[in-house]
């Protein structure tokens, strides 16, 4: 069974005052003098602004945001945390789990918090290389034939990995799972209520060594609110919490939340408008003779040459794209679709820049 360091084993977390969600389960009204705050009421303005109770604390389980999600995915709300954003749960896990001395692996191109959060823990990287031979797809047989040799703590996956937008079959996930049981495999999902052809990774959770990140925070547009979770296996749940910050998700998020988990229809007339832009945007950047990647996400990558100088020239237009220098890709630009009327605006200053509707050649 994957175990975390002998220094969380033996954490056991503190106590606080304003933890009336703990001590009141039943949810009836009393007086808190727990809590060493301002006994008055905030300001009406930044109350009418934040629409919830800002006078208490947030309940530090999100526990009506937990069971409400519990129920939308089948599972228990024991197999839940919160986290302000899926990032914080990536944090927590490298926490928990890595120290100086274990090697961490990262398949790249990818997500460049899974770095940073090893780092943070004083955990060894070992990149594994995406080859773009294959449209930076990770080869999962490969993966495992080259990771055994080194008995990672942590494997991280994106999927559908940002910025190539690869999507990885259950198959192809389960294998490192099983094959690595000693090993974290963490597997991101930030982008998963975009992507096609979606297989339900909630039957690997199974497995104890597993962690599954999600955010709400791109499903919804709640870039503002930050909300994510992480789905595993109790005992990984629990330990996860013991590194967790008290409080970690506002009481403004949880309700966002609660409230996003209901708008189902939103979320797919979302997608479906999505994909329409997206599809645009790849036909019409095809013409013009720019390389595009095959996608399963939301977004695609664009390969332009010298990508910096091609985002300076958007710039000029008043269009922002990613510069992809920073995942290893300092010829490739990552586009992710806005309205259609913002679309074409994009598909103009491509062409602009391209030299004119006649296009270029391919690079």
């Amino acid at each position: 069974m994957l175990r975390p360091e002998a220094r969380i084993s033996r954490i056991t977390p503190p106590c606080h005052g304003g933890s009336g969600y703990a001590a009141n389960p039943q949810g009836q009204k009393v007086l808190d003098f727990s809590a060493c705050c301002n006994p008055y009421p905030p300001p009406a303005s930044i109350r009418k602004a934040a629409g919830c109770d800002l006078s208490r604390y947030p309940d530090p389980e999100s526990s009506e945001f937990t069971q409400a999600l519990a129920l939308r995915l089948g599972i228990s709300a024991r197999n839940i945390i919160a986290g302000s954003g899926s990032t914080e749960i990536l944090r927590l896990a490298a926490l928990a789990y890595l120290e100086p001395g274990n090697t961490a692996i990262i398949p790249t191109p990818t997500y460049g918090e899974y770095e940073l959060a090893c780092r943070i823990a004083g955990a060894d990287i070992i990149h594994y290389r995406l080859a773009e031979k294959r449209s930076f797809r990770l080869d999962t047989d490969d993966l495992i034939n080259h990771v055994k040799k080194v008995s990672p703590k942590a494997v991280f996956i994106c999927n559908p990995n940002n910025p190539t937008g690869q999507y990885l079959s259950r198959r192809e996930i389960e294998s490192v799972i099983t094959a690595l049981p000693d090993s974290l495999i963490v597997l991101d999902e930030a982008y998963i209520a975009f992507t096609r052809g979606v297989w339900d990774s909630t039957i690997l959770l199974k497995y104890d060594n597993l962690l599954i990140a999600r955010s709400l925070t791109k499903d919804f547009a709640l870039a503002g609110l930050r909300l994510g979770y992480g789905l595993a296996s109790q005992p990984l749940i629990e330990t996860l919490k013991k590194v967790r910050p008290p409080w970690n998700v506002s009481s403004a998020a949880q309700r966002a939340g609660m409230a996003a988990l209901s708008c189902t229809e939103y979320l797919q007339k979302s997608c479906l408008r999505i994909e329409k832009c997206r599809n645009y945007l790849i036909a019409a950047i095809n013409t013009m003779g720019y390389q595009t990647l095959d996608t399963s996400a939301n977004f695609f990558l664009v390969k332009t040459g010298n990508a910096a100088e091609f985002q300076q020239k958007l710039l000029k237009n008043g269009i922002l794209v990613r510069d992809c220098a920073s995942f290893g890709l300092p010829d490739h630009i990552r586009i992710a679709p806005r309205n259609m009327t913002d679309c074409r605006k994009l598909v103009q200053a491509m062409k602009k820049i391209a030299g004119g509707k006649h296009g270029r050649k391919a690079i």
